[in-house]
């Protein structure tokens, strides 16, 4: 059996959404192959008392167990000062929502430590999480992106205007580095722009001022590789809101399984088939281009007056391991967990770590020189 870490919470506004998500994935996971630790991250990471209680989650980290931590691939509690070795980790299954558990850094830490994660890489998963800079990179990949521009907090009034000036009204402003809908606003003019403006730089130094459509469909696709093949899901279609999905839209509107029934997703949505697979193909360039791993979720809006289709963002941690866009094709949560953590292994086996054998040190040391005091060139 593999000893699987399953690490959610964080330091990011999506905190409560990723404990969902862990939540399900715990609930999921095939005990029959997998030793499983839940982790919570919170100021340090803890190895949680009862990690199915969902009360234990708004108390005092204090209150949730034991403190957790890894040395390299081996997993540790601290016990009265004294480090108690639990496993040795075979892969690690990231169910975190936004911050650093998405923007790569909890990602490097694995790298650091030497273990698989089931995640999109370091540099993917910063793209990934910065609005602006992903908006670029699917420019140079000629994937369509509605006319958009960044602006920082000290960057002045003059910044928003050339912005302004160049796409028009109405406008969509977006934290660049937050997701689930938190800090965005739609403006009509002006003044909704100044006090939007005000909200989002709340969220992020960095927001995104992008052209607002009036009249769309938000399309949501996902992706996953297996043994180097890429497999987009079938797509869906987020309903029932008007300008954008809010965070209560997303996570308290019918417990999270909305139904075609229930007026709150349709599913697979309604397009053509030549729509369907552009939108399937474009999912997959990307998924390919940024050398993602694990399941992500690409979504994009599409214009119903003039049937254009726009890349909005892609998720690279999405909720719910985004398992729901692959249900009709009878692959369940489980099925997705064994897939993303088989590759997560396989990619680090098929990593290629180079070392060099240098005699830099044994050349200054036999001829006694300072390296202190030497300036080091062409390094």
């Amino acid at each position: 059996m593999k000893n699987l870490a399953v690490i959610y919470g964080g330091n990011s506004c999506e905190r409560d959404i990723s404990i969902i998500t862990a939540m399900q994935a715990l609930e999921n996971v095939d005990r029959k192959k997998y030793n499983v630790f839940p982790i919570f991250w919170a100021d340090k990471f803890y190895l949680p008392d009862e990690w199915s209680d969902l009360n234990k989650y708004t108390q005092s980290n204090k209150e949730m167990g034991r403190e957790a931590v890894f040395v390299g691939k081996d997993l540790f509690v601290l016990k009265k000062n004294k480090l108690k070795k639990l496993a040795s980790v075979d892969c690690v299954l990231l169910c975190t929502h936004g911050g650093n558990g998405e923007n790569g850094a909890l990602q490097g830490f694995m790298e650091v430590h030497d273990i698989p994660y089931t995640s999109a890489g370091v540099l993917a998963s910063a793209i990934g999480m910065d609005k602006a800079m992903c908006k670029s990179f699917c420019k140079r990949l000629s994937l369509p992106v509605l006319p958009y521009g960044a602006v920082f907090e000290d960057d002045g009034e003059e910044a928003v205007q050339k912005i302004v000036a160049r796409i028009g009204f109405p406008l969509i402003v977006k934290p660049a580095k937050q997701g689930s809908s938190i800090g965005i606003s739609v403006c009509k003019d002006e003044i909704e722009l100044r006090e939007n403006l005000k909200v989002a730089f709340i969220y992020d130094k960095k927001v995104v001022i992008e052209k607002a459509l009036t009249d769309f469909k938000e399309i949501n696709c996902a992706c996953i590789k297996s043994k180097d093949k890429v497999y987009p899901s079938t797509l869906e279609e987020p309903v029932g809101w008007q300008e954008f999905l809010t965070f209560e839209d997303k996570y308290m509107s019918g417990g999270g399984k909305a139904t075609k029934s229930s007026a709150r997703r349709i599913f697979p949505a309604e397009l053509s088939e030549a729509e369907s697979k552009k939108i399937q193909n474009m999912t997959q360039k990307l998924y390919c281009a940024l050398e993602c791993k694990g399941i992500v979720r690409c979504d994009f809006l599409v214009d119903k007056e003039s049937g254009e289709i726009y890349l909005n963002e892609i998720n690279t941690v999405p909720g719910s391991l985004a398992g729901y866009l692959y249900e009709d094709r009878d692959l369940k949560l489980r099925q997705i967990i064994d897939i993303i953590v088989e590759e997560a292994i396989r990619d680090y086996d098929n990593r290629k770590v180079c070392g060099y054998s240098s005699k830099v040190l044994q050349y200054y040391a036999k001829n006694n020189a300072n390296a202190c005091k030497l300036s080091i060139k062409n390094v």
